[in-house]
Parts: C-alpha cells; structure tokens; sequence
C-alpha cells in the first residue's frame, strides 16, 4: 500500500485569489471520479498561518508501485500536473506503508491492515 503525499506551495504572484488556482484545485479534487487506480483521496487548502507551510497538499493511496505508476501517466493526472506546473512548486513523499522502513499508528494501522486483509483476499 503505497500513500502518495504532495505538498504545492504557490509561486508569486499566484494565490487562491487567481482563478488558475481555483481551476488546478478543481481538476485535483476530481481526480478520483477518473481515475480507478486510487483507493482513498484527500486533498485541500492549508490553513495555517505558518510560514513553512504549504498552500495545497494531495494525499492518495493506491495498491503498490504499479497501480501509482499508472496514476502518475493517467490523462486526467496530466491535466491536473500542467495546471499546477504553471503556478507552483511541489514536492511529494510516497510511503510504502506495508515496509518495515515505516509506521502506521492509530487510524493509519487500520487502514494498513485493511490493505493486508484485501491482499491476502485476492492472493487466496
């Protein structure tokens, strides 16, 4: 179970003020609707005042690195990766959660395990 994280800090002069903001939030929020590879999606609006802060953050979970992979190179992804390339900088995290090198605690392990229940379902 692969959780994809990317944090988006907009470049000047964007903001949520500009209406290619709107659009680039909207063509993310939709993503889910086509495209089947994702399992669980979370996206929205920083609202903290801290300067470290980023502005927009996606967070998605898939199967494995294939499924992720066929996400990245998915149309709609595409649409999505050139509406924020022309007004931010992002950076992303992808976490192999089923790895020894991380931990899920709390609501996190559930979803973990739920994964490891639905792997060994399809395997059996």
């Amino acid at each position: 179970m692969i959780l994809h994280i990317v944090t988006f800090h907009f470049r000047s002069p964007w903001s949520w003020a500009s209406i290619e903001a709107i659009e680039a939030e909207q063509a993310t929020r939709n993503h889910p609707a086509h495209i089947p590879q994702i399992q669980a999606w979370v996206c929205g609006r920083n609202i903290s005042n801290r300067a470290i802060a980023a502005d927009f953050v996606v967070i998605g979970l898939f199967d494995n690195q294939e499924t992720l992979a066929e996400y990245i190179q998915h149309p709609d992804h595409q649409i999505g990766v050139a509406k924020w390339k022309a007004l931010a900088d992002w950076h992303v995290v992808d976490i192999d959660l089923t790895s020894s090198y991380s931990r899920a605690i709390g609501d996190f392990e559930l979803l973990k395990s739920m994964f490891l229940e639905k792997s060994d379902l399809i395997e059996a």
